[in-house]
């Protein structure tokens, strides 16, 4: 099945290269039932998702061979990274540093956000971010959370542009049809929040 592929390539031996992130999909109907699709990522130096190189992917279709069923067809593709920033506002408990609370709720978003948490084709769940940073001690009321893309090669960031604001249903910010994965690429830039007033 699908998943068994998913998992064989998770668990492909280190000498051969590692696979960050994969994601395994029947295509469309029309395509044949023997086919599975695997999308897959790599990091970087900096534990920065990045495209699989040509050598990984084709060492993984190796590896993957000798557990095919007969008929089967796997295509091994790149997913999607999309790079984005988090932005907030939040009313602080009267006689607390605003400070002091701005920086737990961004490291709590940090923590969220560590790429590690995240697979490809996850949705975003406002509302979980929302109840996350209701719960830091000090805060009284999320005001707002906003989440913008971040794109463009030159600022390090992925090529791919991607409508957040129509990917989103009510709290939930939906991956695109093709698998992708959400990437807070440079944290300590990209989650910022600040207080406000009644």
């Amino acid at each position: 099945t699908a998943d068994d592929y998913l998992v064989r390539t998770l668990s492909m031996p280190p000498k051969f290269g590692i696979i960050s992130k994969a994601y395994s999909q029947k295509p469309k109907a029309n395509e044949g039932n023997n086919t599975v699709d695997i999308y897959v990522l790599g990091y970087n130096a900096n534990k920065n998702l990045t495209t699989a190189s040509s050598t990984l992917k084709n060492n993984l279709k190796t590896y993957l061979n000798q557990y095919r069923m007969i008929g089967d067809s796997v295509g091994i593709k790149d997913a999607f990274i999309i790079n984005i920033a988090v932005n907030f506002e939040i009313i602080t408990v009267p006689n607390f540093n605003n400070n002091q609370v701005l920086t737990r709720c961004i490291n709590e978003l940090r923590t969220y956000f560590n790429i590690d948490n995240w697979q490809i084709n996850q949705p975003i769940l406002l509302r979980d971010i929302e109840l996350l940073l209701d719960r830091v001690r000090g805060v009284q009321t999320v005001q707002s959370i906003t989440i913008t893309n971040k794109t463009g090669v030159s600022s390090g960031y992925s090529q791919y542009a991607y409508d957040i604001s129509g990917a989103t249903q009510g709290k939930l910010i939906y991956p695109s049809i093709d698998p992708c994965i959400f990437e807070v690429k440079y944290p300590e830039l990209d989650i910022k929040g600040r207080t406000v007033t009644i």
